[in-house]
């Protein structure tokens, strides 16, 4: 219930009184398993970032086949935002500006990047600067892609997936010749 409020009302506008009235118990109870409404916020920052985390890792580690990963990255992540709305708000669309919620979210976005990187480096022969340059163009085309998703609830995930995958691929393809 926390986590639906939370990305309803936004970080800010949440309170423990709000919480407390959607999950169908008294403030006090509330209190018993969090300190403060940071707290809560935190655990579920933790466990959003966890199934996101956990989601790239088993895409990446499906298949060697780097065209394949490349496919596989883009629908799981097109998949956790659609069929884990909430959780992709709560990461990305946070209205929070507390230091530990930003370190957080910082270190899910550094770990999702160094996964990617790697299998970058596997894939071609890389420097460090340049992978994470690369890197970070493909994060940063699933992220305008995603915001596209979000707003538009009538946009195909299998069409944006074949898209990035296609237009992804044919570029990354030139640096395994190098």
């Amino acid at each position: 219930m926390a986590r639906s409020v939370f990305a309803t009302r936004g970080y800010r506008t949440t309170s423990m009184d709000m919480i407390a009235e959607a999950a169908g118990v008294s403030k006090p109870v509330l209190y018993q398993h969090f300190d403060s409404k940071q707290d809560l916020y935190l655990a579920l920052i933790d466990a959003s970032a966890s199934l996101l985390d956990s989601r790239l890792a088993e895409a990446l580690e499906l298949t060697k086949d780097p065209q394949e990963q490349v496919r596989a990255t883009y629908r799981a992540y097109f998949d956790f935002v659609v069929s884990h709305r909430e959780e992709f708000v709560i990461i990305f669309n946070s209205d929070v500006y507390e230091p530990k919620a930003e370190e957080k979210l910082r270190a899910l976005r550094e770990r999702s990047a160094a996964r990617v990187v790697t299998a970058l480096q596997h894939f071609a022969r890389l420097g460090d600067d340049e992978a994470r340059l690369l890197c970070r163009a493909l994060i940063g085309t699933a992220e305008v892609v995603v915001k596209q998703i979000d707003s538009q609830r009538g946009v195909d995930v299998d069409s944006a997936v074949a898209l990035l995958t296609q237009m992804s691929w044919g570029g990354l393809q030139s640096f395994a010749q190098r």
